[in-house]
């Protein structure tokens, strides 16, 4: 399966229904993104790491302050497996007047981060979004920015491959006013939350 996602060739209903249920049966510690979904870890590695993003319906918990515009240390390739996930990007230009800034993510232990503020101001861009429906897979490259939606009130997940690059860190888009450094909590999912997704998601999943 992993292979056929680095690829970008079609994925088995059946295989991932297996891995669904698999996961379900015992969820490993899944953590709330500060941008409201959940990040159930399945591998990882030097290399890169596989994963799940679940957006439970009318159940989100955000980051404060949330800033969605980010991008990432490594390539990022996620196929959507139910739902519609919009996925946004954006030009992101150093600009001494520009009406944002960049801050650089820390992480700490556990489930912790923290964000720095640097000296390099932006203007930000928005491209034309692309809706990528259950079936279908988009990339992100590593330094792109980007931030991914789905509606509260709907159900979505995706299963995600990344691969490491050399990038130090990872860029939050900021707002200049707010602190120099800011804490930021990943709060574990409750695991029957989880495991009732998973469920769903897996039934979802063409016959």
């Amino acid at each position: 399966m992993t292979l056929a996602l680095r690829h970008g060739e079609p994925l088995c209903a059946t295989d991932v229904r297996t891995l669904l249920d698999t996961v379900a049966r015992r969820p490993p510690a899944a953590a709330w993104h500060p941008t409201g979904f959940v990040v159930v870890p399945l591998h990882h590695d030097d290399h890169g790491a596989l994963r799940l993003h679940l957006w439970p319906p009318d159940q989100r918990e955000h980051g404060s302050p949330c800033w969605p515009i980010h991008d990432h240390v490594w390539h990022l390739r996620s196929h959507v497996l139910c739902g519609t996930v919009e996925s946004h990007g954006y030009e992101v230009d150093d600009d001494a007047e520009g009406e944002a800034v960049l801050y650089a993510v820390e992480y700490g232990p556990g489930h912790r981060s923290c964000l720095r503020r640097s000296e390099r101001r932006v203007r930000v861009r928005a491209m034309a979004p692309r809706r990528v429906a259950a079936g279908e897979s988009y990339e992100v490259d590593a330094g792109a920015f980007h931030a991914s939606q789905v509606p509260a009130s709907s159900m979505a997940a995706t299963l995600v491959l990344t691969r490491r690059t050399d990038q130090p860190w990872p860029w939050v888009v900021g707002e200049p006013d707010a602190p120099a450094r800011v804490p930021v909590e990943r709060p574990l999912a409750d695991g029957a939350m989880v495991r009732a997704v998973l469920q769903r998601v897996s039934a979802a999943l063409p016959r």
